[in-house]
């Protein structure tokens, strides 16, 4: 599909869907508070058990009967964007980008890396679908200046990180966000942009 495509596809989701998503999107930063608050144990399990439901959620969307397929329909479908009826939805990808993070990197950098994918894409999505008017790819200028902003003002409650990591991380996830790429920005942005950070983390415990 193209860019232009992707873009209408987008846009159709009505004002209320986008801001059900928006809102439960950022109950997702429990996910990185969580990092802090529990041990990697208990993290692991929590975010497994959670994947599991949001799973099997999906799966039921695809694959139960008539009846199921109404009540979700019904229910929740005015959250689901066009791509995602067939996909599996938000949720489940920022479920599986939070466990991702957690097992490869750093709490702290798992933390920031989930901070700029939350914040980052609540406030591209809101601010570029109400005034962007640049376009690039199927994003907006707007909403990249907002992600990059947003998510600057957000990141500073991550503990342990210089200004540099965390402006490097905030950078690259803009950029990832905004590229078309193949699979979900939930999960190309913090695993991406987390990478980066643990590069720069990896390094400066180095000359430490």
């Amino acid at each position: 599909m193209t860019g232009a495509g992707i873009a209408v596809n987008e846009a159709s989701l009505s004002w209320k869907g986008e801001l059900w998503r928006k809102a439960i999107h950022l109950c997702s930063l429990l996910i990185p508070l969580g990092y802090f608050l529990f041990n990697p144990r208990q993290v692991i399990s929590i975010l497994s058990c959670l994947l599991i439901l949001s799973v099997l959620f999906d799966l039921l969307r695809f694959f139960g009967n008539e009846s199921i397929k109404k009540f979700m329909g019904i229910n929740f479908g005015f959250m689901l964007r066009p791509r995602e009826v067939r996909s599996f939805s938000g949720s489940t990808t920022i479920l599986l980008a939070g466990l991702l993070v957690f097992l490869f990197y750093d709490r702290r950098v798992a933390a920031a890396a989930m901070v700029i994918i939350v914040v980052g894409d609540v406030a591209a999505a809101i601010i570029g679908r109400t005034i962007g008017k640049f376009r690039i790819y199927y994003k907006t200028l707007e909403g990249t200046i907002a992600f990059l902003a947003f998510t600057l003002m957000a990141i500073r409650m991550v503990p342990g990180l210089n200004w540099k990591i965390t402006l490097a991380g905030v950078i690259v996830g803009a950029i990832t966000e905004l590229l078309p790429l193949p699979i979900d920005d939930n999960i190309t942005v913090p695993l991406v942009a987390g990478g980066i950070m643990q590069l720069l983390l990896n390094q400066q415990m180095m000359y430490l």
